[in-house]
C-alpha cells in the first residue's frame, strides 16, 4: 500500500536553525489524493506530529526562485494582501494557516520542487528578502517509497481541467481558479516562482 510521507519544516528559535517533522498517511478508499492526506494530516496528526521534532543546521540548499510554479502571474490577484504579509515576515512573523504551513509543495519525479500550494505566502516571503526555502515555514509530500510524486497525482492539482491535459506534459500548463471556466487551464507563462516574482513585483510597483 502507498504511503505519503508529509515533511514539515520551519525556522528555529536560533539563527541557522530549522525544526523538522515527518509523518506518514496511508493512501485508502477515503484518502487517495494529495489534497485528503493533507486534510486528514490536519484533522488526525498535527499534534502525534510534534513529537518527532529534530533540530538540524540550517543548510541553503534550495533557491525559492527554482521552485516550479502551478499559477501564472495573473492567478495572483490580492496584491494588497501580498503586500501586508511580506511586512509582517518583516517584523518576525511567520505564515501558517489551521497549525500548518501554508506553503505546501511536492518533489516531481525530476526532483523538483512543485509549490501547489501557498503561491500569495511564498511571494510574500519573497517580498521580504528571503531566499531559500529552509528560510521559510513549508511541508512537502512524497511517496514514501519513490521519494517522489507521480505525474498521475499531480493531475489533481488541476481539478476538473485534468482530463484535458491528457497525454501532454503538465508542466507546459498551469491553473488560474480566478478566470471563467473555460479560461482557468492556461499555458504556462513564468517557468519557476522567480519569474513569477519578478512579474508580479512589476505589478505591485504601480499599485
Amino acid at each position: 500500500m502507498t504511503h505519503w510521507i508529509i515533511k514539515q519544516s520551519h525556522p528555529g528559535d536560533s539563527i541557522n536553525e530549522i525544526i523538522i517533522s515527518s509523518s506518514e498517511v496511508k493512501v485508502s478508499r477515503d484518502i487517495s489524493t494529495i489534497y485528503d492526506a493533507v486534510s486528514w494530516f490536519e484533522k488526525n496528526a498535527l499534534l502525534k506530529f510534534k513529537k518527532g521534532i529534530k533540530r538540524k543546521k540550517l543548510k541553503k540548499s534550495a533557491a525559492l526562485k527554482d521552485i516550479l510554479n502551478i499559477h501564472n502571474d495573473d492567478g495572483i490577484r490580492d496584491l494588497a494582501q501580498l503586500k501586508r504579509m511580506g511586512e509582517d515576515i518583516k517584523t518576525g512573523r511567520h505564515i501558517f494557516s489551521r497549525g500548518i504551513p501554508s506553503i505546501k509543495l511536492i518533489k516531481t519525479r525530476d526532483s523538483q520542487l512543485l509549490l501547489f500550494d501557498g503561491h500569495h505566502s511564498m511571494l510574500a516571503y519573497m517580498a521580504a528578502g528571503r531566499i531559500y526555502l529552509e528560510e521559510i515555514p513549508h511541508m512537502i509530500i512524497m511517496d514514501k517509497e519513490k521519494r517522489y510524486v507521480d505525474d498521475k497525482d499531480i493531475l489533481v492539482f488541476y481539478g476538473e481541467h485534468a482530463k484535458d491535459i491528457g497525454d501532454c506534459n503538465w508542466k507546459v500548463k498551469v491553473i488560474n481558479w480566478q478566470a471563467a471556466k473555460e479560461k482557468q487551464l492556461c499555458k504556462r507563462v513564468q517557468k519557476n516562482m522567480g519569474q513569477l516574482f519578478c512579474a508580479v513585483q512589476k505589478r505591485m510597483d504601480f499599485a
